[in-house]
């Protein structure tokens, strides 16, 4: 292993002119994000601004840069995510959360290098023939100390680092790769299902992604007819000078776009009629209100919207018999929820399908 050399941080020292708390900042980011490429230079470098004994030998300017980095919280990042074990003691202006965040931070750096990420699958449900016909691929992280980390804490600080971008190209590969390991282990059960992929908006906004998903289809020798991919309706509306050309390029490869969590985001119905989209997914927010009669008719009116726009529909967050029976009623074409199955491991899902006669996971009360 190759060990750099020793590398000191440069601060100000007091015969320096003094600088504005905004020059010291940009002077500061800079600084660190050059130096602090890796854990040993981090610690070097950081202990020359907090290191025991030297704190107190500080100058006014050079204390104020430490209260500048500790008050960006993107800046101080790399400092106290590397050298954490050195100067937890000296970084009491952070509270036991921001602690707790910037641990979490720094270790979702390493979690695909250290492969701790892995993907559930959850079944997709037809309520025409009550057979499993697909599944979406739902991320999860296994840390090694704090266990199975929910999406809903990690995902929205891949999304501020950017590491989502990382992240899914790796949940794309892998969800191809596993159902084309499944299709040639068990042909007869798998051949016609399809994955799921969430994309991201920063995904979504990538110049290379209709190359990369191509790339990915050739590599694994999945078909492109077994990929959906899933985008919500908040990432159409940050890309909303793009998406529509990004979708039409997707479906042009032969994939099939779906719109996840309607209902949730802020797209207007305009946008939704002109974007090339094959399936609506309905929030569990509003599957969850089918028993009051406003709820019942907010489905309805989503489920005859999307038909009219020639989309089929999926609801999401379905765990009642009851929930299921009126969602026949109103037209819905495939569910999905705890009611069928948990998300399940691959070796779960394998399982599943495979005992399954005719892949009917459930046969509905004539």
């Amino acid at each position: 292993m190759t060990v750099s050399q020793p590398h000191t941080l440069q601060v100000a020292h007091s015969a320096t002119p003094v600088m504005t708390d905004k020059e010291l900042s940009d002077v500061l980011f800079v600084d660190l994000s050059h130096e602090l490429r890796t854990p040993l230079t981090a610690i070097q470098g950081a202990l020359e601004l907090l290191g025991s004994g030297k704190l107190g030998t500080l100058s006014e300017q050079e204390r104020r840069m430490v209260e500048i980095a500790a008050s960006n919280a993107n800046r101080l990042l790399r400092l106290t995510a590397a050298i954490e074990g050195e100067l937890e003691s000296q970084v009491s202006f952070l509270s036991a959360d921001e602690m707790a965040r910037l641990r979490l931070e720094r270790d979702l750096e390493m979690a695909l290098e250290q492969k701790e990420f892995k993907l559930h699958y959850q079944p997709i449900i037809s309520l025409e023939s009550s057979s499993i016909v697909g599944f979406e691929a739902l991320l999860r992280w296994q840390h090694p100390y704090l266990g199975l980390i929910p999406p809903d804490e990690f995902i929205p600080l891949a999304e501020a680092s950017g590491s989502i971008i990382e992240i899914g190209a790796w949940v794309l590969w892998e969800a191809c790769r596993q159902l084309r390991s499944w299709q040639q282990r068990f042909p007869e059960a798998f051949r016609s299902l399809t994955v799921s992929v969430n994309l991201s908006s920063k995904q979504l906004a990538l110049p290379d992604l209709v190359e990369h998903i191509g790339q990915v289809l050739q590599e694994t020798g999945l078909s492109s007819q077994s990929l959906v991919l899933e985008i919500t309706e908040s990432a159409v509306v940050e890309n909303s000078k793009t998406a529509k050309q990004a979708l039409e390029r997707i479906q042009n490869l032969g994939v099939r776009v779906y719109i996840d969590d309607f209902g949730t985001g802020y797209s207007s119905l305009s946008r939704l009629y002109e974007l090339p989209l094959d399936v609506l997914k309905i929030d569990r927010s509003f599957v969850q209100q089918l028993n009051s009669q406003s709820g019942e008719h907010l489905v309805r009116a989503i489920v005859n919207l999307a038909h009219n726009l020639g989309m089929e529909v999926i609801a999401e967050g379905v765990e009642m018999v009851e929930q299921v029976m009126k969602l026949r009623l109103l037209g819905c074409n495939r569910v999905q929820g705890y009611f069928f199955a948990k998300p399940l491991s691959q070796d779960d899902l394998a399982e599943l399908v495979c005992e399954l006669p005719s892949n009917t996971l459930w046969q509905p009360v004539s």
